[in-house]
């Protein structure tokens, strides 16, 4: 009957033992760990929080970027065609305009009729 008592009475201080270590109000050692992990986890989340900003501020300017490039690229692709195009109409030696071509065709149909009656 003793030795069952003192196995109980060890059992139970264990049990009370266990308590203490997990129950934060009796556990003071440990409240300064605890606040630690606690500010810890509040840094790194302001950090994540900041991180995801900067990574939303730098995709748009990579999408303005992008834009810019691509609207460059159509200005100067533009402005090689005309000029390519100016350049084959200087070499032609047609510096007049499309009209004054048209009425010097017109004018040189009429001549050839007249010449023809």
């Amino acid at each position: 009957m003793k030795q069952m008592e003192e196995r109980y009475k060890k059992y139970l201080e264990k049990a009370k033992s266990v308590i203490r270590t997990l129950d934060p109000k009796q556990n003071q050692g440990s409240a300064p760990e605890v606040q630690a992990l606690k500010t810890q986890v509040h840094e790194r989340e302001r950090m994540l929080i900041s991180l995801q900003k900067e990574y939303d501020k730098m995709s748009s300017q990579k999408d303005q970027e992008e834009k810019l490039i691509v609207s460059a690229w159509y200005n100067m692709g533009m402005a090689l065609q005309k000029k390519a195009a100016e350049e084959r109409l200087a070499s032609t030696g047609a510096r007049e305009s499309f009209l004054a071509r048209q009425r010097q065709a017109t004018n040189s149909r009429r001549t050839e009729k007249e010449l023809i009656q």
